[in-house]
């Protein structure tokens, strides 16, 4: 495996889980990096806090030797009516992720069920806006691929065309491009922009109905797709297992099984 390799988790699975928790866990497996979002949740950031909360977060961080690969910030840029409330509040939180000192913050275009032309210029308009903010901070700005405007290669190309900043790429997950209906590994290969992210979890049938798993019970053949990454890509491998429940022994052997895979890269 390559020295280069550097690993995180996605904190979407650890939701319920404190902060302090999550980062005892990156410690005992030797995490070097971690992640955060803003939310309800127990494991996520108050978007409210008060700047002493914040710096104790960054301490915990520190406590256990912790940096920052990412941070999320929310924003539907899908909307029909509000979208520039949806821009202010993604470049809020991209003020408060910056205190954070992570390399990628990572937005999503929105969830609303629209394709029409209106909603591509919006969206592209949006995500300028906010890549030029988080440019103000010296950070990378990574959108995912989250189904909706976003489930395919070809609709990505076409956003990140009409965004045209040069510190925006793509935060590629090959189990939603599988969920949405798409090959991940052709997916990869018709991407035009750059991938700059990564969250790595797998799918399975169940009863006819696909359902997100760990990497070594899932369906998605990883192998060409890390081999496409080796030679496309430099930045995290972000574990994302989703499943509060048992997320310390999925994360666990998620970490295993995509070590071993790496090994088998060349």
């Amino acid at each position: 495996m390559d020295t280069f390799v550097r690993f995180t988790s996605s904190p979407w699975g650890y939701r319920m889980m404190s902060f302090e928790e999550r980062c005892r866990h990156h410690r005992e497996l030797g995490l070097k990096h971690i992640c955060g979002y803003f939310g309800p949740h127990p494991g996520a950031f108050p978007a409210d806090s008060a700047p002493r909360d914040r710096t104790a977060l960054r301490g915990l961080a520190d406590k256990y030797g912790l940096r920052f690969a990412s941070m999320n910030a929310d924003g539907d840029f899908t909307v029909t009516l509000g979208v520039e409330d949806q821009i202010a509040l993604c470049k809020r939180q991209i003020d408060l992720a910056a205190e954070f000192q992570p390399e990628v913050i990572i937005v999503f275009a929105g969830w609303q069920p629209r394709e029409d032309n209106a909603v591509y210029k919006q969206v592209a308009e949006a995500l300028k806006s906010v890549s030029r903010h988080a440019a103000q901070h010296h950070l990378t700005v990574a959108l995912e691929n989250h189904g909706g405007l976003t489930a395919t290669a070809t609709q990505l190309n076409r956003i990140m065309a009409a965004v045209n900043e040069p510190n925006i790429g793509i935060n590629c997950d090959p189990a939603n491009f599988a969920m949405y209906g798409t090959d991940p590994l052709s997916e990869l290969q018709a991407l035009e922009y750059p991938v700059v992210f990564t969250h790595l979890k797998s799918l399975k049938h169940i009863n006819g109905k696909k359902v997100y798993c760990r990497l070594s019970q899932g369906e998605i053949s990883y192998l060409p797709i890390l081999q496409w990454l080796r030679d496309h890509y430099a930045g995290f491998y972000a574990l994302e297992y989703e499943e509060p429940a048992d997320v310390l022994a999925g994360t666990e052997d998620d970490f295993r099984t995509l070590s071993d895979w790496l090994r088998n890269v060349q």
